[in-house]
């Protein structure tokens, strides 16, 4: 869609992944979309060289991401977020696919679950707000949590803001699911489904497609806290949230 504006499809592909996803290193850029290392390589340079994406190391591994310092950053966001929203539905989960969930890892998934038991707090980012509040944890089954979200955006106004999320564990799939709960509990809005990428995080199994939007989500926990980072993406939507629960 974009190949004749920039020239290569390879770096199409690139910026449409950053866009979708954050930070990257290399090898989930090749693996997810199957384009042979050399040329993802080059592409990834070129944008480099041009201040489009910046990178840095992290151990040894090089992590690239989109610059938000050149000078076209919103427009370039923009045209990505427009060329995301035309793709076909299959073409949208390909970009989409963050880290690989490995399913049926019971005692990772488990682990988490037993973590979102015992969420007390919350602090939520969205890109212009911060809001604080307080958790209420409603076990309605062994494989079914309620969360009860009740705090207030940070500023001036002071708005309060309240939400309800319904956790749901199943086992057999190797799979934690989220709704919201916005239209009720017995019309609830599907997010999305999240399984184990390693022994502290989850990520989303694929895209999540509701109508032209995508929901993607990334979640990292450890004995103090849990990250869940969102991703919505549609014709009038470009969000991203972290949830950070303690």
């Amino acid at each position: 869609m974009l190949e004749g504006l920039f020239g290569n499809k390879n770096v199409q592909n690139a910026l449409l992944f950053l866009f979708v996803n954050g930070k990257r290193f290399g090898a989930e850029l090749h693996r997810s979309l199957q384009t042979p290392l050399t040329s993802l390589q080059n592409a990834l340079g070129r944008l480099e060289r041009g201040r489009i994406i910046l990178s840095h190391l992290e151990g040894k591994t090089k992590i690239y991401r989109l610059n938000p310092a050149c000078p076209f950053a919103s427009e370039l966001e923009a045209l990505l977020k427009k060329a995301y929203t035309l793709l076909p539905a299959q073409e949208k989960k390909r970009f989409s696919l963050i880290p690989h969930a490995k399913r049926v890892q019971e005692p990772r998934l488990q682990g988490f679950w037993e973590r979102l038991k015992s969420v007390k707090y919350l602090t939520l980012y969205t890109k212009s707000q911060k809001g604080m509040g307080d958790v209420q944890v409603v076990k309605e089954s062994e494989t079914v949590l309620l969360f009860q979200e009740r705090g207030v955006w940070q500023g001036n106004q002071g708005i309060a803001f309240s939400n309800v999320f319904r956790w749901t564990l199943d086992r057999q799939a190797g799979l934690i699911s989220l709704e919201h709960l916005r239209l009720g509990p017995n019309a609830p809005v599907f997010l999305f489904h999240l399984a184990p990428t390693d022994s502290q995080s989850l990520a989303s199994v694929e895209a999540h497609l509701c109508a032209e939007d995508a929901y993607l989500a990334q979640a990292i926990w450890d004995s103090h806290s849990i990250r869940l980072h969102w991703r919505v993406i549609g014709p009038q939507k470009n969000e991203e949230m972290e949830y950070y629960y303690s």
